[in-house]
């Protein structure tokens, strides 16, 4: 029995040491360009605005975009490396957060971090924020 429950712990931890590893691979492959990202979110039948260039300072940015998907705030900004994009995902949260944001996403991919924030409680199901970061990931 022992064994059994030991070999069941051991199991359990290599899918979450997979599972994290994918996701450190993600956060590391290239991300996939604005153009796909919108194609993949009208694919996923939402509403895409158009996006527009807003400052990048508040996300310590190279250049930042920024539009509604699904009627979700969605901002992307891209950095010069991998590690400048990781290192912007809590500050970006936090000043979500801050901004009295209670729904929100931060993620990184690559040399990107996109943050999708629901402040006009347009997805309460979740169903539209869940499509954004799932194209995001791919």
């Amino acid at each position: 029995m022992k064994r059994a429950i030991a070999v069941l712990g051991l199991g359990l931890g290599l899918v979450a040491l997979a599972a994290c590893d994918e996701d450190k691979a993600q956060a590391a492959g290239k991300a996939p360009d604005d153009e796909t990202l919108v194609a993949a979110w009208k694919k996923a039948g939402l509403e895409v605005s158009a996006f527009t260039e807003v400052d990048a300072d508040a996300y310590s940015a190279q250049a930042c975009r920024a539009g509604t998907v699904g009627g979700v705030d969605v901002t992307i900004c891209s950095y010069d490396t991998g590690e400048d994009a990781a290192a912007a995902q809590d500050p970006a949260l936090a000043l979500l957060e801050k901004g009295g944001s209670t729904t929100a996403s931060a993620l990184v991919r690559g040399k990107k971090l996109l943050v999708v924030t629901d402040k006009r409680k347009a997805d309460p199901s979740g169903r539209s924020i869940n499509a954004i970061t799932r194209a995001f990931r791919k």
